[in-house]
């Protein structure tokens, strides 16, 4: 199997669709394997933790055992530099561990950070103390949501973070050492399921800290974040198994029902003269190819009038054989369409959207059609649905002529 496509709508759409052809290649290799059947009770346990109060106990390499403590949220200076696939702007670097005047200077007069604050984080320079930061909305969580489910041998472990590589490694160890050291499944398997009910940014090892490269300096709540989590977590094992109730945490911070939004909103769409939304101003050839891309055009509302979700703003449709009936064969939510809208008239409000659908070689002969639907605003108030179809089309083989 081939990951190319012969559409260039995006490249990033090339990437995705190689995303999914890899995962489709592994859940065929995992369906055809032999499996282990999970047996067993199911059970859950959820606390709310706010990481800047949370201790715990390291052993240092002389042997000495020292406690330490979460940080309130902060980014670093390399958090700004970005990663080596997606690097940053201006001259921020990876592995930066020393200040700069300037940027300190736009640092402190958004809000600068105590001397206890620079400590903790140390030896990430801070350049967001995002957690002190709560105009107009928490910038970053101070409280966060721990979670442990158990599904017979199985234990997902709910992180809301983004775990490196070896945090998740360890992360995965202390959680199945911690079921087998209560009693637990002999062979527990343990996943986890990291960005899990909030995200928090990274999650990087005590070591990967002081490296302070991207990763390090977003872990937003110093460098004992990881050893905290374990701790938090062989203690919800511990719970889980053994039925004890716990306290639910302090409540994360709540959202207001209504956020501020720096899009505008849409005042009210407009047809023009003698049109009506849904009319096709572009219609399909009488007669197109496998392999063809058929481009249509519709008189439309703006789509975030009514973002149809769960539902599509297009249908493809083959009529029947005994042409009872039409059949949906692609929808927006398909790779080979495209949904475009676009202004005409931005002063008269007016607008169109160009439906491309490029016919794949299993797509049957026959007789098709494009459908489009939407949302309008009126001027005096109001969201009215619409729906346009263009007129039927066919779809034929190619003629060979070898």
């Amino acid at each position: 199997m081939s990951c190319g496509l012969t559409f260039n709508f995006r490249k990033i759409k090339q990437v995705y669709c190689c995303r999914a052809l890899i995962e489709v290649l592994l859940l065929q290799e995992l369906l055809a394997s032999s499996g282990t059947e999970i047996t067993g009770s199911i059970g859950y346990i959820h606390q709310f933790v706010e990481m800047a109060n949370e201790t715990a106990t390291v052993q240092l390499k002389n042997g000495t055992v020292v406690k330490v403590r979460g940080c309130k949220p902060a980014m670093g200076y390399s958090f700004a530099a970005g990663t080596t696939d997606g690097p940053g702007e201006f001259d921020f670097t990876q592995a930066t561990n020393t200040t700069n005047p300037f940027w300190n200077l736009v640092r402190d007069f958004i809000f600068p950070p105590s001397p206890q604050d620079v400590a903790c984080h140390a030896p990430k320079p801070i350049l967001i103390m995002s957690g002190a930061i709560k105009l107009p909305y928490e910038w970053q969580p101070d409280v966060v949501p721990t979670q442990v489910v158990k599904i017979g041998n199985a234990f997902l472990t709910a992180v809301p973070g983004e775990l490196t590589t070896m945090s998740g490694r360890r992360m995965r160890d202390a959680v199945r050492q911690q079921v087998i050291a209560e009693g637990g499944p002999s062979d527990p398997k343990v996943v986890v399921t990291g960005l899990s009910n909030m995200y928090s940014s990274y999650i990087a090892t005590p070591e990967e800290y002081q490296l302070q490269r991207y990763e390090g300096a977003s872990t937003i709540f110093g460098p004992h974040t990881l050893t905290i989590y374990l701790k938090k977590y062989r203690q919800l094992v511990t719970a889980m198994l053994k039925g004890t109730k716990i306290d639910v945490g302090p409540l994360p911070y709540q959202f207001p029902n209504q956020l501020i939004s720096l899009v505008p909103p849409v005042l009210f769409d407009l047809a023009g003269w003698f049109n009506n939304f849904g009319d096709c101003t572009q219609q399909p050839p009488g007669v197109v190819h496998v392999g063809d891309t058929v481009s249509v055009k519709f008189i439309s509302g703006h789509p975030r009038n009514n973002l149809l979700q769960e539902d599509t703003f297009l249908k493809v449709e083959r009529q029947t054989d005994d042409k009872s009936k039409w059949e949906v064969v692609a929808t927006d939510s398909s790779w080979e369409t495209r949904f475009v809208w676009r202004r005409t008239a931005a002063l008269k409000a007016g607008s169109e959207v160009e439906i491309t659908w490029e016919i794949k070689d299993s797509v049957p002969e026959g007789r098709y059609r494009i459908r489009h639907f939407g949302h309008y605003k009126y001027i005096f108030g109001g969201v009215y649905p619409y729906e346009g179809t263009t007129r039927t089309f066919l779809v034929q083989k190619k003629q060979s002529y070898m």
